[in-house]
């Protein structure tokens, strides 16, 4: 199961971003593990479908996640991945 805690305060997508790619990081998500789609983790955080998907495309940009058309969202393999502090 996934947990993720939300401040209102604070910019939303950026939180599910984070705390999405420190889940990774920290191999709670492993390489190939899907990603809830993004209207079911927008309903179950109360959120909209535009904040997960905006949080989902910064984790593809940034080399976390990938995209399987009419499937979903991935975890890659972090091993090669370059994290800055």
């Amino acid at each position: 199961m996934l947990y993720i805690e939300l401040d209102p305060k604070e910019i939303l997508y950026k939180q599910i971003y984070q705390q999405l790619a420190e889940h990774i990081r920290q191999k709670h998500l492993v390489e190939g593990s899907k990603l809830p789609g993004i209207r079911s983790l927008a309903d179950e955080l109360g959120v909209s479908v535009n904040t997960v998907n905006q949080a989902y495309q910064q984790l593809l940009v940034e080399g976390y996640i990938y995209s399987q058309p009419r499937s979903g969202y991935y975890v890659k393999s972090i091993d090669n991945l370059l994290v800055l502090p």
